[in-house]
C-alpha cells in the first residue's frame, strides 16, 4: 500500500470541486414530478374521453340511445436502477478531510460517496424524463436489461420541422401550427423546450428577425435570448433553452435535449406524466416496502479480513405518460 503524504497547511488554501452535472438545474421535475405507487409494477386505468353531442328530440319519442365511451389499462411494468461503490480498507484508513491538515474522513468518506451515487441516481432519472418525449419511449440495452416502453405518443404529435436546415422558414406559422396539435386534448401548449443548437438557428432565422425588427431584439438576437423574443410573439407559450446533461466517461458530454432536438409540454387540469416509483424491499424491508429512493450502506469496515464499506443507492420506477397526446417530440432538421 502507498505511503499517503500529508500536504503541509500552507499548501492548503482552497477547495476545489469538479462539476460535470448538477441536478439542481434539472427541469424535468417541473413536467414529470416524482410519485410514489404502492405497487409492485406500474398501471394505469385510463377512462377515455367523452365524445359527441346530444341530439335533437322530438316530443312523444323514445329518447335516442346514446354510446359512451369506455376504459382500459395501460401497464408500464417498472424498471430497476442500482448500484454499489465499494470503500476498501486503503479508501477508509487514509480518507483525509478536504481542506484540512490531517483530520480524518472516515464517515464523511462514505457519506460522500453516498452523495455521489445521488447525484447518478438523478442524473438518470433526469435522462429517462427526456428519453421519454424526445425518443417516445424508453429503452434500455445494458447490463444485462434488455426491453422497450412506448409512451404512445400520436404520430402526429412527433414533427420534423426545417428550423436548423432553412432560414427563412417561418417559425411563427410553425409554432401556431403546433399549438393547434392541442385542440381536443384538454390541454394548451404550454412550453417549448430547445435544444441549443436549435436555439441558436431560430436566432438566425430571418422571419423572426424581420417580425423583432422594432423589439430590443432587432439587433442582438442570440441563442442566449430566443426565448425571451419567443415569448414576446407568443405570450401564452413559454420557450426555455435546456442544455444539460451528463458525461458517460468525464470526457464526452451527452445533453438530455440532444442536437437538434426540441420537445413540446402541454398543461390541462392534471398531471400530464409522472416518474412513478414503485416498491423497494431496501425501503422497509420484506414485510413493509415503501416506493423512493432507498440506500443501503454494509459497514464491514472492523473485525473482517479485508474491511469494506458497500453503499448502494437506486431507485424502482419509470416515466408515466397519462396524456400522450399533450406532448410533441420534434425533431429540427
Amino acid at each position: 500500500m502507498p505511503n499517503l503524504t500529508f500536504p503541509t497547511t500552507q499548501e492548503i488554501n482552497h477547495i476545489v470541486r469538479n462539476i460535470i452535472t448538477d441536478p439542481t438545474k434539472y427541469r424535468g421535475m417541473e413536467f414529470c414530478p416524482v410519485v410514489s405507487a404502492y405497487a409492485a409494477r406500474i398501471q394505469v386505468d385510463v377512462i377515455n374521453a367523452t365524445y359527441g353531442i346530444t341530439p335533437p328530440h322530438a316530443l312523444n319519442a323514445e329518447p335516442k340511445v346514446a354510446t359512451l365511451t369506455g376504459q382500459s389499462v395501460r401497464d408500464y411494468a417498472t424498471g430497476y436502477w442500482r448500484e454499489t461503490y465499494r470503500l476498501n480498507e486503503e479508501e477508509l484508513l487514509y480518507a483525509r478531510q478536504e481542506g484540512t491538515y490531517n483530520e480524518r474522513a472516515g464517515r464523511l468518506r462514505v457519506m460522500r460517496r453516498a452523495t455521489e451515487l445521488n447525484t447518478r441516481l438523478d442524473t438518470r432519472v433526469e435522462q429517462l424524463r427526456w428519453s421519454a418525449l424526445v425518443n417516445g419511449k424508453v429503452q434500455v440495452n445494458d447490463n444485462g436489461v434488455n426491453y422497450t416502453v412506448d409512451m404512445k405518443i400520436p404520430n402526429s404529435n412527433k414533427v420534423t420541422l426545417p428550423w436548423i436546415s432553412n432560414p427563412e422558414q417561418n417559425i411563427a406559422q410553425d409554432i401556431a401550427a403546433l399549438q393547434e396539435l392541442f385542440f381536443g386534448t384538454g390541454a394548451v401548449l404550454d412550453t417549448i423546450y430547445l435544444s441549443h443548437q436549435v436555439a441558436k438557428a431560430l436566432a438566425l432565422n430571418a422571419t423572426l428577425m424581420d417580425m423583432l425588427k422594432q423589439s430590443v431584439y432587432a439587433t442582438n438576437l442570440s441563442a442566449s435570448n430566443i426565448s425571451k423574443a419567443l415569448h414576446l410573439l407568443f405570450p401564452e407559450v413559454n420557450f426555455e433553452v435546456y442544455a444539460e446533461g451528463y458525461s458517460p466517461d468525464g470526457k464526452a458530454f451527452t445533453q438530455f435535449l440532444p442536437a437538434g432536438s426540441f420537445v413540446g409540454v402541454g398543461k390541462g387540469n392534471e398531471v400530464g406524466m409522472d416518474f412513478c416509483t414503485t416498491l423497494a424491499l431496501q425501503n422497509g424491508g420484506m414485510d413493509n416496502p415503501q416506493p423512493g429512493k432507498f440506500s443501503a450502506i454494509e459497514d464491514k469496515s472492523a473485525n473482517e479480513k479485508n474491511p469494506f464499506v458497500d453503499v448502494t443507492v437506486g431507485i424502482n420506477g419509470l416515466p408515466r405518460v397519462h396524456h400522450p397526446n399533450w406532448y410533441i417530440s420534434g425533431t429540427a432538421s
